[in-house]
């Protein structure tokens, strides 16, 4: 997008102002090919604006229902309408400004380091079970005790072949797929969760060792994302606008 383009964006909100007002010796005063631009974009904003009838038939195709009031408030609503509404292309420095002040938007997952023994088995098993439950608490108490024992544990406590364990991510929370997942992730760094923890494959003994925090992506990493994450909010803001210009007009 040009610049002259560009700056008619930022007109279309003050266009009536600037013909008013003589600009201050520090302003940038418009041209009039910003202006006829400014006129066109707000002709283009107002003719792809729905009208309440068409904000009705948009929320019913997508089985929003409601009052014209409630439908009008409805930010479900609003996000369908923005779709409606041209956007300006934001520059450079906003997208790094938008960054710096949101660092926690763009931070990778956590990543989440343990362990695990399992004690495995046939669950269905009764006597089994009893015998490996206790076995499982024992393996508890000792990491209680001490959680440097547990590669010690992790070879010692497996009786048979079926028994497995060893080392658990790092991995992000929800991208481990076990029965087990919960419990781990409810976990705080240095934690032995208290109970044996079952699945089919027996009794789990879970250990939390570390939790890394989610690295900043660099800035020309996301640059692409900002700009989308700032297109749709200047989207919504028209959209939120229009509705309660909508709203006022059939109040």
């Amino acid at each position: 997008m040009g610049r002259p383009q560009r700056r008619a964006f930022d007109l279309i909100e003050n266009l009536e102002v600037l013909r008013g007002v003589p600009a201050r010796s520090s302003d940038l005063p418009p041209t009039t090919f910003e202006l006829r631009a400014a006129e066109t974009l707000m002709a283009i904003a107002r003719a792809m604006a729905p009208t309440l009838d068409e904000v009705r038939e948009i929320a019913a195709r997508h089985g929003i229902a409601g009052s014209d009031p409630e439908l009008l408030r409805n930010a479900a609503v609003a996000d369908l309408v923005a779709q409606r509404f041209p956007y300006r292309q934001p520059d450079r420095a906003a997208c790094r400004a938008y960054y710096d002040a949101h660092p926690q938007e763009f931070r990778g997952p956590d990543l989440y380091e343990g362990g695990e023994i399992l004690v495995g088995g046939d669950v269905t098993d009764r006597e089994w079970r009893g015998e490996a439950y206790g076995r499982a608490e024992r393996i508890i108490a000792m990491l209680h005790y001490d959680r440097r024992v547990f590669g010690d544990l992790l070879i010692t406590s497996a009786a048979n072949s079926r028994d497995r364990g060893g080392r658990i991510g790092p991995v992000a929370c929800g991208a481990w797929e076990s029965e087990v997942a919960a419990p781990f992730f409810s976990l705080k760094t240095g934690e032995v969760f208290p109970l044996p923890v079952p699945s089919r494959q027996g009794f789990h003994v879970l250990l939390m060792e570390r939790i890394r925090s989610g690295q900043l992506r660099g800035f020309a990493e996301v640059e692409s994302d900002v700009v989308r994450r700032l297109a749709a909010r200047s989207r919504l803001a028209a959209a939120w606008r229009h509705l309660e210009l909508l709203a006022t007009n059939h109040a």
